[in-house]
């Protein structure tokens, strides 16, 4: 497998701390599952780049606010990259295509938030740029919507990238395979 990499999608503190809206469906899972991929990652040297969605005043995301920061759990150390994004898709006018070709990464393992917005999304554009697509399967979440309750949207979003060339696998699958450098 050529060299990869884990995008760790929106997880702020907006999210989980039931200011703006409802905690995250699943939150602590979310936590414990994107954390052992986190885990994984670091112990053998796998780059990490963390997308931090960025919003205007007033909004749950809002640039600068305690909202916007990390999940205390989800934060990077020093040199991991951070890429801010504005629109649903981490690749959407942001540099990330070109750090991830800066290092040389054709294979993507995704995990955050939101399942049905910036993880479907960023994923569609990994695939149509031309990467591997590895969807923790068990570490996205969103809320509920439409009548959809989360766990069906979850369910919605891992079968779409499925049907569209992505591999879902289970957080204990991805990083089991990360230590074992994806052998």
């Amino acid at each position: 497998m050529s060299a990869s990499a884990l995008l760790v999608i929106d997880t702020q503190q907006a999210a989980f701390n039931g200011v703006f809206c409802p905690p995250i469906d699943r939150a602590e899972n979310l936590v414990t599952n994107a954390r052992a991929l986190i885990d994984a990652a670091r112990d053998i040297g796998t780059p990490i780049i963390f997308i931090q969605h960025s919003e205007g005043k007033g909004e749950p995301f809002e640039e600068g606010t305690s909202h916007w920061e990390f999940h205390e759990q989800l934060t990077p150390h020093a040199g991991e990259p951070v890429v801010k994004k504005y629109v649903s898709s981490a690749f959407e006018k942001t540099d990330l295509d070109a750090k991830l070709a800066a290092l040389g990464v054709r294979d993507l393992i995704i995990c955050g938030l939101q399942s049905d917005f910036c993880v479907s999304n960023t994923s569609k554009s990994a695939l149509a740029l031309g990467y591997r697509v590895h969807i923790a399967s068990d570490a996205h979440s969103t809320w509920p919507s439409n009548g959809q309750t989360p766990a069906a949207i979850v369910r919605d979003v891992n079968n779409d990238l499925q049907s569209r060339g992505a591999v879902l696998e289970s957080t204990a699958e991805i990083a089991g395979k990360l230590r074992a450098r994806w052998s």
